[in-house]
């Protein structure tokens, strides 16, 4: 797979999650890369070649685990990033020709940080 672009936490693109097998979420997707730039920057400088990502959804459920997104950039339909569905995926799924998507703000990640430390039951900080 040759050099990859350098993707950053925060920044929105589509991957092939592949087939959809019961509840899990398939298909060509938006996804948000959510590790940190760290393991980012290894993508292109070590074997480590996964990246962990949150799914995004068209379909508008509204509840203490997803972050609502309207539509905006080139993300086409408003969405919601499905913060319960964490995945690792390889790198090679992203589609680095179709660019970022969407970059969100500072303010946005740490609200997604403070539904995941709620999701994972976290007391420290």
């Amino acid at each position: 797979m040759g050099l990859m672009m350098s993707i950053k936490k925060g920044e929105i693109y589509l991957a092939n999650l592949g087939n959809k097998t019961s509840a899990d979420i398939g298909k060509i997707r938006p996804v948000l890369v959510f590790q940190n730039n760290f393991l980012n920057r290894m993508l292109n400088e070590t074997q480590y070649k996964d990246v962990v990502v949150l799914p995004l959804s068209s379909q508008i459920r509204k509840n203490d685990f997803t972050y609502y997104l309207p539509a905006t950039d080139k993300l086409e339909k408003e969405s919601v990033v499905l913060c319960n569905a964490i995945k690792m995926i390889d790198a090679s799924r992203i589609l680095y020709d179709k660019g970022v998507l969407l970059k969100l703000s500072q303010e946005q990640i740490f609200e997604i940080e403070n539904i995941l430390y709620n999701l994972l039951g976290c007391t420290n900080r």
